[in-house]
């Protein structure tokens, strides 16, 4: 593994305030953050959040 521009951050999933969606192309259901959520299966952005 690579890096540049600056140190390695240490970061855990299990940390990370992470929410559930669900894609609305493929049906793939996974954990994500941030902004623009894209789906890691399909790299669809038709997402919806889940309870």
């Amino acid at each position: 593994m690579c890096s540049s521009g600056g140190p390695m951050a240490d970061l855990s999933m299990k940390k990370l305030k992470t929410k559930k969606y669900k894609c609305l192309d493929c049906g793939n259901e996974f954990k994500g953050l941030g902004r623009k959520v894209i789906c890691p299966s399909c790299q669809s952005d038709n997402v919806e959040l889940r309870e």
